[in-house]
């Protein structure tokens, strides 16, 4: 039972991010969040025909869009781990999404990164991942990956080149990886508070008891210089 309570007490409390609105970081990710809601619905204009592609790659990237930039603006620094919410709910559009991909393997390893986004993310607003730095490579290096190997080929090819919806699309899952990279980067851990240290007390100062002196004897009368007894 000692050697539990001991762990209990050892054991870090869960870490605490939180955003600061008017931060830089905040402010890009807010509006390259609210660029790619813009840059997704022309992509996609006149393509909500069909049911199922309009309420999975329309209006659900655009609720996460629009809610995401809503969390950051009032939730930065009190609650932000609800921004988890339209995340995942990120997640789940672009897992939707990847099962349109030519390539099955493709598509087992973009479904193998956007779970790892749904941990890390989760993990991270949450305080279970003690760390914000895994944040920015987990969305910097698949942008730089998007643009410069399957944009660049995208644009050289002259056999099916890059069609104005496509490049919206493609430019709006651009600048959600941007914001994200930004929250990463602007987050900030709330340090725990800290117990007032005590006044220091000194050890109390034993005085032993004085031993009694003895009784003064009486005093003689003094005698008379004078002689005279009256």
């Amino acid at each position: 039972m000692a050697e539990t309570a001991n762990k209990e007490k050892k054991k870090k409390p869960r870490a605490r991010f939180y955003l600061e609105q008017d931060s830089i970081w905040a402010q890009l990710a807010i509006i390259f969040m609210l660029i790619s809601a813009i840059c997704r619905l022309i992509g996609v204009w006149g393509m909500w025909g069909d049911v199922f592609f309009r309420n999975t790659q329309i209006l659900l990237p655009l609720c996460c869009n629009v809610l995401f930039a809503l969390c950051v603006f009032f939730l930065g620094k009190r609650g932000f781990f609800l921004s988890s919410v339209p995340v995942l709910l990120g997640v789940a559009f672009f897992v939707i999404k990847s099962f349109g991909f030519g390539s099955w393997v493709h598509t087992a390893l973009c479904i193998l990164l956007y779970l790892a986004v749904a941990v890390i993310y989760t993990g991270t607003v949450f305080g279970l991942i003690r760390t914000k730095w895994l944040l920015p490579p987990l969305f910097g290096l698949p942008f730089l990956y998007h643009v410069c190997i399957e944009d660049v080929a995208k644009l050289n090819d002259t056999v099916n080149p890059m069609t104005f919806a496509y490049g919206m699309q493609e430019l709006s899952v651009l600048c959600v990886m941007i914001s994200l990279f930004c929250v990463g980067m602007g987050l900030k851990k709330k340090m725990p508070a800290q117990p007032a240290d005590l006044p220091k007390i000194k050890d109390p100062v034993v005085v032993p008891p004085k031993a009694e002196e003895p009784a003064a004897a009486p005093a003689e009368k003094e005698e008379n210089p004078t002689g005279d007894n009256t």
